[in-house]
């Protein structure tokens, strides 16, 4: 009789009555389970078959079986149950089949392989990918146009690097809004003259990509005087910093009540809100990307099975959005757009589009890979020169993702394909788009 010994428990998992069991050895004829005290007369035993094919449970109930052998251990009392049922026996070969190639896979494969093996992932197109970022974004974005498909919703620009930075500071709004978009290979500029609302200055990711203190207020009086609203965007504040923020936030409140204009603060760790929250009327704190949490992945789409629950985070709870807004003042969302559908709560909501962010290191790889010769070797970079000015991760082309900076980004492609699709969003509670390119 071939039985298997310590299948991992997410693969299989065995119920007595309402007590999960740990199953310890299983053939097709019985199997061991273990408990930390002893069973008496259960009515009901389950057990738990993940189907690797369809990324899912199925569940077999025992009706004939019978325990043959009861063993008292020092810490735990063993079972062994012999089965007579035909539909455990079939579940436990599948079981068999699949778990055996997949520990082939993983001794003899690659990653890439183990993913094909188990969703289908296309391993064979990893090779097929841009030689830089600009050819990158020339294929995203190829017959990429303006349209103004939605109305009613405020639109709002990311000025997050030097670049972008240096291009409004020296030119009007109109002129930077028609070289923004020129410069990411998007076209429709003269048809439809769509000038934003509002900008959002800074790097939710890097602190080294944030502008200098007389370029911000260079910034800001920029944007007050043609009438744009100010978004300022900080990444994870870092205990050196705290010090140097505080100053700042004060000066930007200062700032604010001479002007007598408000000015939102996108806080991306919770020191930060609370330091917005300390220093000034004037300043609106809203929940960063790095604190609204949402399952990001750009190879979601291969996942099999359930999406139950894939588009809801922890804001659809009431008790939440009252704790944000009570002790922080929080009352805006900052959303992405991930290539799937999402619940959004009430309040107001501003949707990021359209790269995802998916990983983030303070310890920035593509800063050791410039200085060390690996991505390996980081450390917390104290000054830069701008490499991510120049460089970029590449990634294979079916995964629409590149490393940008200290980050990783999905692009939301069907968002690019077909911007119809922002009147959904509109309709499912968003009030503010935010293009980031």
């Amino acid at each position: 009789m071939q039985s298997v010994e310590m299948i991992p428990f997410g693969l299989l998992a065995g119920f007595v009555d309402d007590k999960e069991v740990r199953i310890t050895e299983i053939s097709t004829e019985s199997f061991c389970f273990r408990v930390r005290e002893q069973v008496e007369r259960p009515r009901h035993i389950r057990i738990g078959f993940y189907d690797l094919s369809e990324s899912m449970y199925r569940e077999v109930e025992l009706e004939s079986y019978h325990f043959m052998e009861k063993r008292q251990e020092q810490w735990y009392v063993s079972y062994t149950v012999e089965v007579f049922q035909q539909d455990y026996v079939q579940a436990v070969q599948k079981l068999f089949r699949e778990y055996t190639g997949y520990i082939r896979a993983r001794i003899e494969g690659t990653d890439g392989e183990m993913a094909q093996i188990t969703c289908n992932y296309p391993v064979n197109q990893d090779e097929i990918h841009a030689k830089s970022m600009e050819e990158q974004k020339s294929i995203w974005f190829s017959g990429a146009q303006i349209r103004p498909v939605v109305r009613g919703m405020e639109l709002a620009l990311a000025l997050d690097r030097r670049i972008w930075y240096n291009l409004y500071e020296r030119n009007t709004i109109e002129k930077f809004t028609e070289l923004y978009w020129k410069e990411n290979g998007i076209g429709g500029w003269e048809q439809h003259k769509i000038i934003p609302d509002r900008l959002y200055i800074g790097n939710a990711f890097c602190h080294l990509l944030l502008p200098g203190e007389e370029q911000l207020f260079a910034l800001m009086e920029k944007a007050n005087v043609e009438n744009v609203g100010i978004t300022l965007v900080f990444p994870c504040m870092r205990e050196f910093q705290v010090e140097e923020m505080v100053k700042l936030l004060k000066k930007v409140e200062n700032w604010c009540e001479k002007r007598q204009i408000r000015v939102e603060i996108l806080v991306n760790d919770w020191g930060m809100a609370a330091l917005v929250r300390e220093n000034g009327e004037y300043l609106e704190p809203c929940l960063g990307v790095l604190l609204n949490k949402q399952k990001k992945d750009p190879r979601m789409h291969y996942k099999k099975g359930s999406t139950r629950g894939l588009g809801e985070n922890n804001l659809q709870a009431g008790f939440y959005r009252r704790f944000l807004k009570d002790t922080y003042g929080i009352n805006r969302y900052e959303w992405e757009s991930c290539g799937y559908p999402q619940v959004f709560p009430q309040g107001k909501n501003s949707l990021h589009l359209p790269y995802y962010q998916t990983n983030t290191s303070q310890y920035c790889p593509l800063y050791a890979s410039c200085t060390e010769g690996e991505r390996g070797k980081q450390r917390l970079p104290e000054s830069c020169p701008g490499y991510c000015e120049q460089y970029a991760y590449i990634y294979p082309e079916h995964l629409h993702m590149a490393g940008r900076y200290n980050s990783l980004f999905g692009l939301d492609e069907e968002l690019v394909k077909h911007p119809e699709q922002l009147k959904a969003y509109q309709q499912a509670g968003i009030d503010r788009l935010v293009i980031g390119l």
